[in-house]
């Protein structure tokens, strides 16, 4: 498998919200919540595991589904 088919671990918050179709702030709002965990890259962006934003992104749709 090659690097480019590989996903990144570490992703920015736009990045992050493209990738489970959510808008930056409701990430902003996963992180505030202590959803999320953060590391800045050397040029100061705010990046976050892609994996968890995935794992955060099944529990609201499995919360939001339970409600209904």
């Amino acid at each position: 498998m090659t690097s480019a088919a590989m996903p990144k671990e570490w992703v920015a918050v736009k990045e992050a919200a493209l990738l489970v179709g959510r808008d930056e702030p409701q990430i902003y709002r996963w992180i505030s919540g202590g959803r999320l965990a953060t590391r800045n890259d050397g040029d100061g962006i705010t990046q976050v595991l892609s994996s968890a934003v995935v794992r955060v992104e099944s529990e609201v749709k499995g919360a939001t589904t339970r409600k209904r």
